[in-house]
């Protein structure tokens, strides 16, 4: 790239959003900009002395302020279907009207649905009623839409990512595995996990924004390793030190994860309408305070019954046009990740994992 183009990061406080900051300015790219929705959630780039300005993606005034300059958009803004989809439809409007380079926008996996087999690029979308991978699906439409108009776009759509700062497979796997509530997961967890570690999806994505064949192009990103998601909780288990995994029937895993179900639905909705209450009668009461925090870690580490569906699918999401046309090669096979993700929870805290 040259070294005067201007790069923006939506989504940038998010975990893949502010990996690519980070490693485009490690990288000697100082001309990298992040867009943020907040100032309080800049805490984790503001290590860096680097350009962060407001942008949420549902502000059109804001979007306008942020491109300014801009060469090239890194879309990784995402939330609700409105931000995932009206969030594309404003990146790409203001794109196309500054004439930018090249428009990356970070998709999915789930865009292929609950599929079987050897998934590539040309695999059609499929609707599942997940609010999530349908956005994106929308949102992509959006994307094969302006491109057909000029607007030069790249899609990434990685399968699982992990490593630091991943709040869904790093740090909620871990606290799952350390609460006792998780195992081997026999009859459910023998599907396909394809994960890959969040460096070698930030150095894909970078060889895409620099290869001008990757225009109007799509691209599977996955990882080097290809293990089930049992084999996953173990190595990741081990990494941490923990005791040995049980074996969790099918049976169980099911009858817990649907008593969970409408437990968490009464929960969210006592908490968002009975928050402040119950916040004094925990401070009151300490039983009551254990009471809660106990529900809590419950409805946080039990599987859910659409991760048991995961956790079954028999799907591996072939990365060799990334190979073939970007040169793309991952390097952190699956120990070198879970060392590497778990002295990160150990440096800030979170786990200790050999107490």
């Amino acid at each position: 790239m040259n070294p005067k183009d201007k790069i923006i990061v939506t989504g940038a406080s998010g975990f893949i959003g502010g990996w690519l900051v980070e490693t485009l300015y490690l990288n000697g790219h100082a001309n990298v900009r992040a867009g943020i929705r907040s100032w309080a959630s800049g805490a984790r780039l503001g290590r860096f002395p680097l350009e962060i300005t407001l942008c949420n993606v549902l502000d059109k005034k804001q979007i306008t302020e942020a491109l300014r300059g801009v060469t090239h958009v890194i879309h990784c803004a995402s939330g609700s279907p409105e931000v995932i989809i009206q969030g594309t439809a404003n990146m790409l409007d203001a794109a196309q009207k500054i004439g930018v380079k090249r428009f990356v926008h970070l998709s999915t996996a789930e865009v292929y649905g609950n599929p079987r087999g050897e998934i590539d690029e040309n695999f059609p979308f499929q609707y599942t009623g997940n609010a999530y991978g349908d956005s994106k699906i929308e949102a992509e439409k959006l994307c094969w839409k302006y491109s057909a108009e000029g607007l030069p776009i790249t899609i990434i759509r990685p399968s699982i990512v992990y490593g630091p700062f991943s709040k869904e497979w790093t740090i909620r796997f871990a606290q799952s595995l350390q609460s006792g509530n998780w195992g081997i997961f026999k009859g459910y967890g023998e599907g396909t996990c394809n994960i890959v570690y969040i460096s070698d999806l930030v150095e894909g994505i970078l060889m895409a924004i620099q290869n001008e064949q990757a225009t109007g192009q799509a691209f599977n990103f996955n990882g080097p390793d290809l293990v089930t998601w049992n084999q996953y909780l173990q190595g990741f288990n081990s990494a941490l030190g923990f005791s040995k995994l049980r074996i969790i029937n099918p049976a169980s895993a099911k009858i817990r994860a649907s008593i969970m179900t409408p437990i968490r639905t009464s929960a969210k909705f006592v908490l968002y309408h009975f928050k402040s209450p119950l916040q004094k009668i925990s401070q009151r009461y300490k039983h009551a305070k254990k009471l809660m925090k106990s529900v809590e870690k419950s409805l946080k580490t039990t599987p859910r019954l659409e991760e048991l569906g995961l956790f079954n699918r028999k799907a591996v999401y072939l990365k060799t046009k990334a190979e073939h046309l970007l040169g793309y090669k991952p390097k952190y096979d699956l120990d070198k990740g879970l060392e590497l993700s778990v002295k990160w929870l150990e440096h800030i805290g979170l786990i200790n994992s050999k107490s």
